[in-house]
């Protein structure tokens, strides 16, 4: 979680190789959102939270540039939310259709998606990528498993187990 967060906040997601998105599976999901949110300085967004970030991120469906690079407690305070001065980044679970885990925001705002199982997980995580080819990361220990992403997400640079940045 610890990497995950620091990649994605590193210049608050402004680099295009900072994570964007998490795809998790099932299995880890509620163990991982809880590293996030106790001992990563997250903010967990609620369903009406994330409808409001929406709103004021994806303006009319588009991107708004006012909030490009602007600090996870800047976008709360957007929509109301006073978040403690500790916070770094924005995460909520979603389906991965959701437009604040489908579109590249340049903002430390990360969607989590729950995966039944790797094979799925690797199958979400292309479809997720949108035949950029570009970067992509994973976390794992199980070297069969790295390198059945690797092949499968084909993107010019794949960071494993790191933070986007390393």
């Amino acid at each position: 979680a610890t990497d995950i967060v620091n990649g994605c906040t590193f210049d608050n997601n402004l680099p295009c190789i900072a994570e964007k998105e998490i795809v998790a599976v099932s299995s880890i999901v509620d163990e991982l959102m809880h590293y996030l949110v106790t001992e990563n300085d997250c903010y967990l967004a609620s369903k009406e939270e994330q409808d409001k970030l929406t709103e004021v991120v994806l303006a009319g469906g588009k991107l708004n540039r006012k909030c490009v690079g602007r600090d996870a407690r800047t976008l709360l305070s957007t929509i109301g939310v006073n978040a403690p001065a500790n916070i770094r980044c924005i995460v909520f679970e979603g389906p991965k259709e959701h437009p604040l885990i489908t579109t590249e925001l340049m903002m430390p705002i990360l969607g989590v998606v729950r995966a039944r199982d790797f094979d799925d997980a690797v199958e979400q995580a292309v479809w997720l990528e949108h035949g950029n080819r570009h970067s992509a990361h994973i976390h794992s220990k199980n070297i069969d498993n790295i390198t059945k992403y690797a092949k499968a997400i084909d993107t010019a640079i794949l960071v494993k187990n790191a933070p986007s940045y390393a």
